[in-house]
């Protein structure tokens, strides 16, 4: 008999997860920290008999299928592992027998990881392990994803792809079964590979409705600016339509009668989720917030239509429209049941009894549990870290506090497990990106690292941050060093105000952007920190124009111009490379020399510039790493030495 869903109650959901509490029984070593997840993304079966995982290892991460038929002795029926750099993600079980997947290429640990062009395949028993679309030479084909799994044809994908020479997606069925990697294109049925249909646009993506039919294109222009088409069914032209929203939109699906889409408003007088009618642009708000984003939704237990979202708040929530869902009431029933945890649905088998749960929080990197919803039962599959007990860690607390034009600022306060948190050695640590990514609430090893040996963590979500709409982001465009640095220093600030941080033991630190921002904050505050530790970091704005990943293509010019703009007199102001004769404080600067995103001629040019200038400096440069250090050994050699140079600096963490 199926599970009466009106019976679903917190406290049953509480009684089948309370062994959540336990933990490893060991304090957490930086060792412990920094050591990879075993574990990153999980899928069940449609029919429940198998799981799929993705297990990260050294520079790649390769996929696991187990055999959970006696899931108290689960088997290992089948391993894919990839190409050095190449990580598999996007498990999909086309069928219950035959798994499909992407990859991500990634060029350092903090870079953006871009998709590779290439989809595998593998059978649940591990036969037939093979990849099935792409170029092993990432030549000929630039991106391919999987649009939809096509349930009632067990021998086919849709998938989305764009040739090297055309910049326009197209629409392929393709078969999971053979491989295609030749680079010639035709429509034939005697192929594994049919083209379906090309976007009307010159750039983005297509989607499919829920019943497998291509009905919409997306994507933006080289200056940065969306573009929409969509068509009534696959007989029909495409017509193009302008945002009825106003700012930046993410699609998220059509509804079930194919009429609407439904989507991600980031428009600060629309942010949240919308319906809206492809025939008249009319458009109804379904999730609204005055304040932050909804940055991933949440779907109904086949996983075809869209029931909620989550929202960037400082402690993320999730948050339903269609709230009596089967699928919104066990995310609900969860969430109860663990306050202290974010707890999220992977999916369903297709009967909905069995629903893959992950639960994390500031001090839980994750756990992966198994809910029966006949049986009202749960238990845990795999732990992200096993060896982590989240009881020696420190909680992560939102704070706010308003910068000095009046807008308000959020972020984050770790201080160390058992402190009154007054009067501490204090790190401001600054995230990268800098326009779209952001800090969140999550467990973070390099915070916990600080907290654990001493320090007083403040994170700022500053202006250009992401999860506050699209208008929050640009309103940062020609502010590296400027606006958003006092949004920093006003932070330290606060921090100090509050009696929080030691204003005579204060740090600065960042990689990425947040080595720029930690230099700026050096040499524009020269009283106000006694340390700085700047990694993988941005020093010369001109130079960053002219080396690296982003200024080899034209959208990614055109994105720097509008990021640190066009000004040559303004860029050398605003670069701490220039000023580097105001540092007063200690200085640590680490590079990995394969960096290719913040590109590794930053640190050389920084590096010369302070030996020109006699300036005392540590400097550290990593053979064989990129934008953030892969290799397990030399990420705690790195920041083994970032804490005893913060030590030496602040005269101790206790």
């Amino acid at each position: 008999m199926p599970f009466d869903w009106s019976r679903l109650t917190a406290s049953m959901i509480a009684a089948a997860l309370i062994f959540l509490c336990a933990g490893a029984a060991h304090s957490a070593t930086l060792e412990d920290l920094m050591r990879h997840s075993e574990f990153e993304e999980l899928s069940i079966s449609p029919d429940g008999r198998y799981l799929a995982a993705t297990v990260p290892e050294d520079e790649q991460t390769g996929v696991v299928i187990l055999d959970i038929s006696d899931v108290n002795n689960p088997e290992i029926t089948g391993q894919f592992r990839l190409s050095r750099n190449e990580s598999a993600t996007g498990l999909i079980w086309a069928t219950s027998e035959r798994l499909v997947f992407t990859s991500t290429l990634q060029a350092g640990i903090l870079a953006q990881p871009f998709m590779s062009g290439n989809i595998y395949a593998i059978n649940a028993d591990g036969s037939r392990m093979r990849q099935i679309f792409g170029r092993t030479d990432m030549t000929t084909f630039r991106i391919a994803n999987i649009i939809h799994r096509l349930p009632d044809d067990p021998d086919h994908i849709l998938i989305s792809k764009r040739l090297a020479d055309d910049p326009r997606p197209s629409a392929f069925l393709m078969n999971i079964h053979r491989s295609y990697r030749t680079g010639t294109v035709r429509q034939s049925r005697r192929l594994p590979l049919r083209l379906v249909t090309r976007s009307p646009l010159e750039s983005g993506a297509l989607a499919a409705d829920q019943q497998g039919e291509v009905r919409f294109a997306f994507g933006t222009n080289d200056d940065g600016e969306q573009q929409f088409a969509w068509r009534s069914d696959d007989d029909s032209d495409w017509v193009r339509f302008d945002n009825p929203l106003g700012g930046d939109i993410n699609f998220w699906g059509f509804s079930e009668d194919g009429e609407s889409v439904y989507v991600a408003s980031r428009d600060q007088s629309s942010l949240g989720v919308h319906q809206v009618n492809l025939a008249s642009g009319e458009t109804e708000a379904l999730l609204a917030d005055d304040t932050f984003e909804a940055i991933s939704p949440i779907r109904n237990v086949d996983g075809s239509s869209l029931i909620g979202a989550v929202f960037a708040t400082p402690r993320p929530e999730a948050r339903f429209f269609e709230y009596d869902n089967l699928a919104a009431r066990v995310w609900r029933g969860l969430q109860a049941s663990l306050p202290e945890h974010f707890v999220s649905v992977s999916n369903f088998t297709e009967d909905g009894r069995y629903a893959i749960i992950q639960a994390r929080s500031d001090r839980e990197p994750g756990i992966f549990l198994m809910l029966d919803t006949e049986q009202m039962h749960a238990g845990q599959l795999l732990a992200r870290k096993s060896w982590i007990n989240p009881a020696d860690l420190a909680p992560k607390q939102p704070i706010s506090f308003t910068a000095r034009d009046g807008l308000e600022l959020h972020g984050y306060l770790t201080v160390p497990p058992d402190s009154d948190g007054q009067n501490l050695p204090t790190i401001i640590e600054i995230h990268g990106g800098p326009h779209g990514p952001r800090d969140d609430w999550f467990y973070e090893p390099w915070v916990q690292a600080m907290a654990l040996n001493g320090y007083a963590v403040l994170q700022v979500n500053f202006r250009g941050s992401g999860g506050r709409g699209v208008q929050f982001e640009r309103d940062a465009y020609g502010q590296w060093g400027a606006e958003m640095q006092d949004d920093i220093t006003d932070g330290t600030r606060w921090a100090i105000e509050q009696g929080i941080a030691d204003p005579d033991r204060i740090c600065l630190s960042g990689a990425s952007y947040g080595g720029f921002s930690t230099l700026s904050g050096l040499v524009r505050e020269p009283d106000l920190y006694r340390c700085g530790f700047a990694f993988v970091g941005v020093y010369d704005l001109a130079l960053a124009k002219q080396e690296g990943n982003i200024p080899s293509t034209e959208s990614g010019r055109r994105y720097l111009d509008r990021a640190l703009g066009t000004d040559d007199e303004v860029l050398v102001e605003r670069s701490p490379i220039s000023h580097v004769r105001r540092i007063q404080a200690d200085l640590f600067v680490a590079h990995g020399a394969e960096d290719r995103q913040a590109h590794v001629g930053q640190y050389h040019a920084l590096v010369d510039r302070l030996e020109t200038e006699g300036i005392e400096h540590e400097a550290l440069l990593v053979r064989r790493e990129g934008h953030g250090f892969y290799d397990v050994d030399n990420r705690v050699m790195l920041y083994g030495r970032a804490l005893e140079f913060f030590d030496r600096s602040l005269g101790g963490s206790r």
